[in-house]
């Protein structure tokens, strides 16, 4: 009874269950992915606000460092 519920998870941690290849059981071609309409744009509209985020928070804190002097940059 036990191997019995255990068996449906040893099979989705098989290699198969994620990645079946591309061809069919019937030894056909898979279709072919689907391509997401504006994939560069919408990585871009993600992508370049977190940058902009993170900048601004990289810079608020190197101006914490240098006004409280824990890190000021020496001038050569």
């Amino acid at each position: 009874m036990k191997v019995r519920l255990l068996q449906p998870v040893f099979r989705s941690m098989s290699s198969n269950a994620f990645y079946k290849g591309a061809y069919k059981e019937s030894g056909a071609f898979c279709d072919r992915p689907q391509i997401m309409r504006f994939g560069i744009l919408r990585s871009l509209a993600v992508g370049i606000p977190f940058i902009f985020i993170g900048s601004m928070i990289s810079r608020t804190g190197a101006e914490l460092l240098e006004e409280y002097d824990i890190f000021t940059p020496q001038d050569d």
